[in-house]
Formats: C-alpha cells, sequence, structure tokens
C-alpha cells in the first residue's frame, strides 16, 4: 500500500487544509514534531482545532503519525503541548509507524504535567515563552486549580481568572507584564471565565444534546515576536488585516524584515461550535455567519459591570483601546475584529458619552471573515486574541 505522505501543519493554511481533508474523510499523517511544535498561541491553537477536527470526523478514532521508531519519545513529545495532548484524549488510540498505542497509554505521558498545572507550577509548564492548560474529561486533575475553584464544572469566576492571567504573563515574559493595562488583564479575567463557565454548560455535549464522552477545554498563552517571512502572509486575507500589520509591525534589529512583538491569548473548547450550541443544525449554511456574530453579541452591553454575558464586550472595549485584535474560528466562519489605539482616542473624544454609548456597540461588533476562501466546518471553537507591543518615541514598551 502506498504509504500516506506527511501533511504540512505550520501555518495557517496548512490547517485549513488538514480541517478540510477531516471534513471530507480524506486521511491524514502528521508527526508529533509538527503537532507540538509552537508558533505562537494563534497558530497553535488553530493546529489544535485541526486535531479536534481530525478526531470528530474520524470513524476508527486513530491518529496516526510518522515519527522515528523511538515510540516513547514519540508519545511523551505529543503530550508536552494543548494540541497534542487534545487529540491524545478525543482519539482512542495512536499509530506511530503501524504500531498502535492506546489512549490510555499515551495520557500516561501527561501525567506529571496535568500535577504540575493542578498545583500550580508554572515553570515546569513553560515552553519558551508559552503556556498551556487544559481541562481533560476523566482525568484524576481534570479540574485544574487555575481554572476552578472546586473539583467540578461550575466553580468558574473572574477573580481566580485574572490571577491566573497575571501569573501566566509574568512567567512568559515578566520584564513586559508592567506595561499591561490593568484594566486589559481585568478584562481577561471577566471574558476567560465568562468562555469557561460558558463551554462547561454548553460544549459538553453535541449539537443534538448528546454529551462528549471525550472533551478538553483550556488556554494557550504566548509572548512572541512574530517574523513577517512566516506571519504577514497570515494577514493577507482581508484589508483591515493588512492595515493592522503595517501599523503595528516593526523592523528587527538587523532590519532584514519586520516583526510583529505581541501578546496572544487563545481559549479554545472541543463542543460543537457557538452556531451549533445554540442553534443546534437548524442554521443554513448561508446564514451562519450572521447566526455566529449574534452568538458573540448575545446580551451585548457596554455597561461596565461584569455579570453575566459581558465577556465579549468588556474584553473588546479593551482591545479598541490597546488596539488588539480578535479572532474567533467556529463551524465554516473564521471572523475577526481589530483595532487601532489612535483611531479610538481620537474617535473617543470627538463623541459625547452618549455617542459613544449608541455607537461604540456597532464599532466593537463590526466582524468580518479572516479570508475570502470557503472554510470547510472545523470542530470545535477557539478565539484568539492579539495584543501588540510597541516603541514609543523614549523607547518604553507601552500598550
Amino acid at each position: 500500500m502506498e504509504r500516506t505522505v506527511e501533511s504540512p501543519f505550520s501555518t495557517l493554511d496548512d490547517v485549513e487544509n488538514v480541517i478540510a481533508k477531516a471534513y471530507a474523510g480524506h486521511p491524514v499523517r502528521l508527526s508529533s514534531e509538527s503537532i507540538s511544535k509552537s508558533h505562537g498561541s494563534l497558530k497553535d491553537a488553530a493546529r489544535l482545532q485541526a486535531l479536534v477536527s481530525l478526531a470528530r470526523n474520524s470513524k476508527d478514532k486513530t491518529l496516526f503519525l510518522q515519527n522515528s521508531s523511538n515510540i516513547q519519545a514519540v508519545v511523551d513529545e505529543l503530550c508536552i503541548y494543548a494540541p497534542g495532548l487534545t487529540s491524545a484524549r478525543l482519539n482512542k488510540a495512536i499509530n506511530i509507524n503501524g504500531e498502535v498505542i492506546s489512549r490510555r497509554n499515551v495520557l500516561l505521558s501527561a501525567r506529571d504535567r496535568m500535577i504540575a498545572a493542578d498545583n500550580k507550577r508554572f515553570d515546569e509548564l513553560v515552553r519558551g515563552r508559552t503556556i498551556d492548560l487544559c481541562s481533560v474529561s476523566g482525568a484524576e486533575r481534570q479540574y485544574l486549580s487555575p481554572l476552578f475553584t472546586h473539583k467540578n464544572s461550575g466553580s468558574t469566576n473572574s477573580s481566580l481568572m485574572k490571577q491566573t492571567m497575571v501569573t501566566i504573563f509574568k512567567k512568559i515574559n515578566q520584564r513586559e507584564f508592567h506595561h499591561l493595562e490593568g484594566d486589559l488583564i481585568e478584562a481577561f479575567g471577566v471574558f476567560g471565565n465568562e468562555l469557561f463557565k460558558n463551554t462547561q454548560e454548553h460544549a459538553l455535549s453535541d449539537e443534538r444534546g448528546n454529551p462528549y464522552i471525550e472533551h478538553v477545554e483550556g488556554l494557550i498563552a504566548s509572548w512572541k515576536d512574530q517574523l513577517s517571512d512566516t506571519y504577514e502572509s497570515e494577514f493577507a486575507g482581508h484589508p483591515r488585516l493588512m492595515e493592522f500589520w503595517n501599523k503595528n509591525a516593526i523592523q528587527n534589529s538587523d532590519g532584514t524584515q519586520k516583526v510583529l512583538r505581541c501578546m496572544e491569548v487563545s481559549f479554545f473548547d472541543t463542543g460543537p461550535g457557538l452556531v451549533g450550541r445554540a442553534f443546534g443544525s437548524s442554521v443554513d449554511a448561508k446564514y451562519e455567519k450572521e447566526a455566529l456574530i449574534k452568538c458573540i453579541g448575545r446580551n451585548f452591553t457596554t455597561k461596565s459591570e461584569s455579570g453575566a454575558g459581558n465577556g465579549y464586550p468588556t474584553i473588546l472595549n479593551q482591545l479598541s483601546k490597546v488596539g488588539g485584535l480578535i479572532r474567533i474560528r467556529s463551524g465554516s466562519q473564521c471572523l475577526f475584529n481589530c483595532f487601532d489605539k489612535d483611531k479610538h482616542e481620537a474617535w473617543a473624544t470627538e463623541h459625547t458619552q452618549d455617542a459613544i454609548t449608541a455607537q461604540q456597540t456597532a464599532y466593537l461588533m463590526n466582524f468580518d471573515s479572516w479570508t475570502n476562501k470557503q472554510l470547510s466546518p472545523a470542530s470545535g471553537t477557539v478565539v484568539s486574541i492579539l495584543v501588540p507591543l510597541r516603541k514609543d518615541s523614549g523607547q518604553r514598551t507601552l500598550l
């Protein structure tokens, strides 16, 4: 039988190709190195979603890997990072060059990492400038203490999430942490808590209400200088994205290319997608984008309190102030909104408070498609947030 060639798995286009193959039922073969290599939270969470799509669409629930003959090294590498760990949980087995390892035996390699996460030993979780946390169904440490106040799905709160984000941000870049806006960190607490709360209520069963036995929810945070030769093309799908890149990218130290200095945070779940949760399978494909925007905007308000339904407006309002970006991949849609800090300040100065309240909702909800390409349905939902770092005239890093 002809050997399946390893699928590329580094760019967002590579990821979408894998999702398309998964949806069509075509064979995909990857390597543990391509799965576990860190490219920054936005792309790593996208790879995770592709692996979720492979598992959800697989008939035999087996992940096929092309690797060296050192089976244990491959298994260990697969379990050191959220994409591989998530894939290991959702599949029943891993096939490494023809040798099949059961899910149970694969997940044994993640045990020490899960214990470290539950005990908040973040030094053991850092990979470069990246940290991930995974709530893995069925695991002894499913409800990690950085994410849940008690060992049950209902024990989330914004104060705990804020403290977790503070700890993570400090671990991945202590020097830059002190330049983050306090209101932005507060917003991450509100937003992250609401996502996890909603996930525990609505993403643990499929769109028909049948419970998922295997599911994973979590986050990936990274602090990275993204080089133009590997990242600029990712922003070429819409004029607003190109404007965002051109506005925020700076020349690197040797002048050879531009870099986007940024903090990235991605929240993910392996559920039925936002539209699937809200409307089941009744939404016609041509109305899916409209339905997804409706899901994002549900209970939307610009009031300052951090009650239920205020996660998206809270984080979007702060992103508008610091000039950030949000990307949402769910179903067959990939939507984004991005902001210009300077334009926001000028706009806010020119309007009365009443006008801001009336117009800001439309401004914050101005979501466009990340690409004009038709995308295949992806399993789960990924929400990625990118906050660029800039240099002022005094060369002090600001947000």
